[in-house]
């Protein structure tokens, strides 16, 4: 299995630092980056579903946890990968109905993550147990006439959930039994499966790199971690 790799380091560097620059730019705050042009225009030649989410910093017990503060997406393309992921930024940052707009001061402790959606493929329950891999696919799942948009940084957070509870790992069937007790969807009538590229800062202004969610110790995946990354 090939991995999902529309942007490369230095193109997914510069999408995160011109989103960056949008938000400051809305906040009246003048952001001095440098950013190669060329990188912006190849990621506007792009077409894919796109999310952005906006995570503040906060310390606990020596701890620093990402507690998010906005979030927005399209799970398929509406212009192109550029302008899709300017509208999201700046709808996590200022539009997201659970949370105030985010304030100078705030976004200061803020980092960003940007999840690229691969093209939708038609699948069914027999595909999700024996090929999807936790942390890496989404699923787009109708049922009972509801759309549910299921993402890798969800299926972690229900594994964290099920760990505390269980001590055990997530694996794809516990996932499944997951979903119908805590999101009851139990049985989907259609199931549109995706893959992910997930881009983020190490802190505010930081370094940027890519989330491999699949290697979360708290999942159980039924393909070995170097098998995903080397294709």
């Amino acid at each position: 299995m090939e991995l999902f790799r529309p942007l490369n380091e230095q193109e997914y560097t510069s999408l995160i630092k011109y989103l960056r620059a949008k938000i400051l730019e809305r906040l009246g705050v003048k952001a001095d980056y440098e950013i190669d042009p060329t990188h912006l225009v190849r990621i506007a030649e792009l077409k894919f579903g796109v999310f952005v989410s906006i995570e503040k910093l906060m310390y606990s017990d020596g701890m620093i946890k990402r507690v998010l503060r906005g979030s927005m997406g399209t799970i398929r393309p509406i212009k192109n990968l550029l302008e899709d992921s300017i509208t999201a930024a700046i709808h996590a940052a200022f539009y997201d109905p659970r949370f105030s707009p985010v304030s100078i001061a705030e976004f200061k402790n803020c980092v960003l993550e940007v999840t690229v959606v691969s093209p939708l493929m038609d699948v069914d329950m027999d595909w999700v147990r024996r090929e999807m891999v936790l942390g890496y696919h989404g699923l787009y799942i109708v049922d009972s006439g509801k759309a549910t948009i299921l993402l890798p940084q969800k299926v972690v957070e229900i594994a964290e959930n099920y760990y505390q509870r269980t001590n055990k790992q997530l694996g794809v069937d516990e996932l499944i039994q997951e979903l119908c007790d805590s999101l009851k969807i139990c049985n989907p009538t259609s199931i549109k499966a995706f893959k992910t590229q997930i881009i983020y800062e190490l802190r505010p202004d930081g370094n940027v790199v890519e989330r491999k969610l699949y290697l979360n110790r708290l999942l159980n995946n039924n393909v070995k971690p170097q098998a995903v990354v080397g294709g």
